[in-house]
């Protein structure tokens, strides 16, 4: 080990590297079935190990050989202390030379009692995706290189001296810049050993646009005279900008909604108005939903928001641009060429990326883009993917409620900042329809199948159903039970039909534009809050819960089952436009600084807010036992460190992380405050919280929290409060970044539903609304 790596330290040094940062990588394998104590150096630092890459409980062959595992980095220097440290640790016996005392255990105690074996590391050790995925042919493949904060120096001059080629720009974050490197298995492990610089290697993506192209069941009315019905929205009105195969606008139904100066590619050269056929698909479900549901009748269709393109996936002939490169030249041209409200439409994959829920360089890049500068934040919905089938691989009938599950939503859905879009289907035409009203749409993927969860998908819309082939083994889409919509071939067929996730996550961006046209001013978090405030579950997902805890779960594990296929549910656009005087929504978006560095102190938390809300108390002690119905939502955005999970520290992705609480019935205010700030002193024992789907351990996961509490109404008269409290995240380990002076956007979205009575909380609400909280209706 000490020869291999003095030999690596001195190939480095002669490219740059620091001599006294010079050295090697090695593996460290743990005991079965023990924790492995690697603590948590940084790959940026400068410990006695800096951890390039973690894995938790790897499983081997055998029942007993799961183990962890981790990839290291130490200098010369270091290991000549660690191997010191362990000479120490062999002859400590726990007995003190002085009187028989316990001794005090030798520096990096716990490493060793759970480490079994340490080695040089290969390259496969520093492969964080699934190892059957690792490139085994012998010639050059391209790899997704995680390169460590300070070593990109080292790193361009092996890459010189190496000849090897890039693809795209690397994408920066707090800790790693990640790069597409074409190259030999033999050629990457020379530029690992030159330039100390690599702490992970994966797999490389670029985005993929994966749909269906059946005839519709009948001819529509002709497409010309329908685009005469159709108004566009204003010049100023907000858009959906499509990340796809770009769009067809010479078809009759899209051309006044997209002006040839809103179509890009994100290469130019590229094709900008659709080689495929899926951007002009998406378009037309992002405008107008369903065509069959507006194609009837004579009356005007009015449009609130319009379309932009950029072209993310590359043409047949063209070298693929990475996805995380893909997403951030979009952003950047569409908000170069013109100011204006937006919605990102991201339909396509990027299916070379993990499907295990763990954050991803193209997943990393949209939550970096989404959270922008903390204040110029942008929604993103992004598809969670399909299960492929096609004629060699026909989708099984009887597979249909296991297979979704045992398929992981495909990146860059994960996204924490992300409005992710699974989908479900309300068409069951056929007599041997796949999918029950309401259920799960055959394709399309779920998080059940995830390591890390996430409660992803956060909402589902419309993707269309399956029909039983003849003999019922095998089945297929069904023209009539999909989205009938625009289509590339404007001269033989302008109307053609889509499906599956692609199709929901268009109409998710389309509802949320027209929402964004309403309401202007409204931040992207807080569009994404009331996306999800305004869902609710089907029958068929209410009956799935019902099934798990038939089948022995808990109540709140079965609805974690629901989220992890359905999310939310399906957003209702009557709660999200109309109102009702027995119904009422309060929205409050405000901003709160997380943490505090005093000199020669650590980082300690530093602001929350309390809200007293303006709370129809009268109205609801009115109703006495009457059943009544709270929702509260609370979106906000982080800025993401993607290395973190890598290192066996996932709950340090987000730079900041937030939760709710409410103030509970027979609680004094003092005492809300009490539970969540050691500030004020409490005056009793707080009450018990029970009421809640999933309560304050399950909903605090993300950064787009939802709950559901369901009791009597004069136990919601007296629970008019809500605090809003930061937990760690990474920003609180890196002092140097002056966490004080960050501030963090958020919004909260509170609702009460109460029985159809005379009683209206809406008026004696707005009676005592406060600067900061809008007031609205729903139903």
């Amino acid at each position: 080990m000490a020869e291999a790596l003095s030999t690596s330290a001195d190939e480095q040094t002669r490219h740059g590297v620091d001599k006294d940062a010079a050295g090697g990588s090695m593996r460290i394998e743990g005991r079965p079935g023990q924790e492995l104590d690697i603590g948590t150096g940084r790959a940026e630092g400068r410990g006695t190990m800096q951890v390039l890459n973690a894995r938790r409980a790897v499983r081997g062959e055998g029942r007993n050989l799961v183990r962890d595992v981790a990839t290291v980095f130490v200098t010369e220097r270091n290991l000549e202390k660690l191997l010191v440290r362990l000479d120490k640790y062999e002859a400590y016996d726990g007995e003190d030379d002085r009187g028989g005392r316990t001794a005090k255990r030798p520096d990096s105690f716990w490493l060793f009692e759970g480490a079994e074996t340490f080695r040089p590391a290969r390259l496969e050790d520093f492969w964080t995706d699934d190892l059957s995925s690792f490139p085994s042919a012998d010639g050059a493949a391209i790899w997704e290189v995680w390169v460590r904060e300070g070593y990109e120096g080292p790193f361009r001059e092996a890459l010189k001296q190496l000849k090897l080629s890039t693809e795209g720009a690397p994408s920066r974050f707090v800790d790693v810049s990640i790069w597409s490197v074409r190259a030999t298995r033999q050629q990457l492990r020379r530029l690992i050993d030159r330039s100390a610089a690599v702490v992970e290697l994966r797999g490389a993506s670029s985005f993929s646009a994966d749909h269906r192209d059946l005839p519709p069941a009948g001819r529509l009315a002709d497409a010309e005279t329908l685009a005469r019905r159709i108004r566009p929205a204003a010049a100023e009105a907000p858009r959906v900008t499509l990340l796809d195969t770009g769009v067809n606008r010479a078809n009759p139904l899209l051309r006044r909604s997209l002006p040839l100066s809103r179509c890009h590619a994100a290469i130019d050269g590229w094709d900008r108005l659709d080689f495929d056929g899926h951007g002009t698909k998406m378009a037309g479900v992002a405008l107008f939903g369903d065509l069959a549901d507006v194609a009837g009748g004579a009356v005007e269709v009015r449009l609130e928001a319009a379309l932009e393109s950029v072209v993310v996936t590359a043409p047949p002939g063209n070298a693929a641009l990475p996805a995380r490169n893909a997403i951030e030249r979009a952003v950047s041209i569409v908000e170069d060429a013109e100011k204006a409200g937006r919605v990102f439409c991201l339909a396509a994959t990027a299916p070379g990326e993990a499907t295990d829920g763990r954050p991803s360089s193209t997943s990393s890049t949209l939550d970096k883009l989404a959270f922008g500068n903390a204040r110029d934040t942008r929604l993103f919905c992004a598809a969670v993917g399909n299960v492929s089938t096609d004629g060699r691989r026909p989708y099984l009938a009887a597979d249909y409620a296991t297979l979704n599950e045992d398929h992981g939503i495909q990146s860059p859905a994960q996204a924490l900042n992300a409005l992710s879009v699974g989908a479900i289907t309300h068409k069951c035409s056929g007599r041997g329809a796949l999918a029950a009203e309401g259920d799960l749409s055959p394709t399309s993927r779920t998080a059940l199948a995830w390591e890390f969860r996430r409660n992803k998908p956060d909402i589902v819309m419309e993707g269309g159903n399956h029909v039983l082939d003849p003999g019922g083994q095998t089945s297929r889409f069904h023209g009539p039970d999909m989205v009938e919509t625009t289509s590339r071939d404007v001269a033989a067929r302008p109307i053609t039909t889509t499906g599956e996730t692609s199709a929901a996550t268009a109409a998710a961006a389309g509802l949320a534009a027209r929402l964004l046209a309403r309401y202007p001013s409204m931040r992207a978090e807080t569009i994404r809050g009331l996306m999800v405030h305004s869902a609710s579950w089907t029958d068929a997902m209410l009956a799935r819960h019902a099934a798990k805890v038939a089948e022995g779960l808990r109540d709140e594990q079965a609805w974690l089952h629901v989220l992890d296929c359905f999310g939310w549910g399906l957003p209702n656009e009557e709660r999200l436009f109309w109102s009702a005087g027995n119904a009422l929504t309060l929205v409050v978006e405000d901003e709160l600084r997380p943490y505090k560095h005093e000199q020669g102190k650590s980082v300690t938390l530093r602001e929350m807010k309390h809200f007293r809300l303006p709370w129809p108390r009268a109205a609801l002690a009115a109703l006495g036992s009457a059943p009544v119905e709270l929702r509260c939502t609370l979106s906000y955005f982080v800025e993401p460190d993607p290395h973190s999970a890598s290192r066996a520290r996932p709950e340090l992705y987000p730079s900041h992380r937030l939760r709710f609480d409410f103030r509970r019935h027979d609680e004094t205010e003092r005492q809300a405050l009490a539970r969540v700030n050691r500030a004020f002193s409490s005056d009793g024992v707080t009450a018990d919280d029970a009421g809640w789907t999933l309560g304050s351990r399950f909903r605090s996961r993300g950064t787009l929290h939802h709950d559901i509490w369901r009791g009597r109404a004069y136990e919601l008269a007296d629970r008019g409060g809500v605090s809003v409290v930061p937990n760690r995240g990474w920003w609180a380990d890196r002092p140097d970044l002056s966490p004080e002076n960050r501030r963090i956007r958020f919004s909260l979205i509170v609702s009460v539903r109460t029985p159809e009575t005379p009683t209206d909380i809406h008026a004696e609400a707005l009676a005592q609304v406060p600067t900061g909280i809008l007031v609205a209706n729903s139903p």
